[in-house]
């Protein structure tokens, strides 16, 4: 049996225009509101400037949020990918259960294991995957 799965871990942050995820620099990702376009990794943080909807594969890294006033690390195992998402205002007013103005005091950093990376299971076998946060607060 093959099998995706991910974790929809939801933070509420300070606000999304000075919030950055570090730990994915260089990781190549698609990019789900271009219509799933593969991207070249940047060097950088990833920084929120629009709806952002990326999907990380092949990697077990651990992502830090940072938004000014704390930094959230979150590690992981048994997880070969990793979804950032914030859906920015246009998308966010078109969501019945999401307030219009919500998608500034959050962003999802998803534990996963979708696309290429999805695990197939053998009859009598198991798979685990765990996400572990650490809040840290700023200095």
């Amino acid at each position: 049996m093959t099998v995706e799965e991910a974790l929809h871990s939801y933070f509420a942050i300070d606000d999304i225009h000075h919030t950055t995820v570090a730990g994915l620099e260089g990781v190549p990702f698609l990019d789900k509101v271009g219509g799933a376009t593969p991207t070249p990794g940047s060097p950088e943080p990833v920084l929120f400037t629009a709806e952002t909807d990326r999907v990380y594969a092949g990697t077990t890294a651990a992502t830090v949020i940072d938004d000014g006033t704390r930094s959230i690390a979150v590690t992981k195992t048994g997880s070969e990918s990793t979804v950032v998402w914030n859906p920015w205002i246009d998308k966010a007013a078109a969501m019945a259960d999401f307030g219009s103005q919500e998608w500034t005091g959050m962003v999802c950093v998803e534990t996963c294991n979708v696309g290429a990376d999805a695990i197939t299971l053998a009859p009598g076998a198991s798979h685990t995957m765990t996400a572990e946060f650490t809040v840290t607060p700023a200095a």
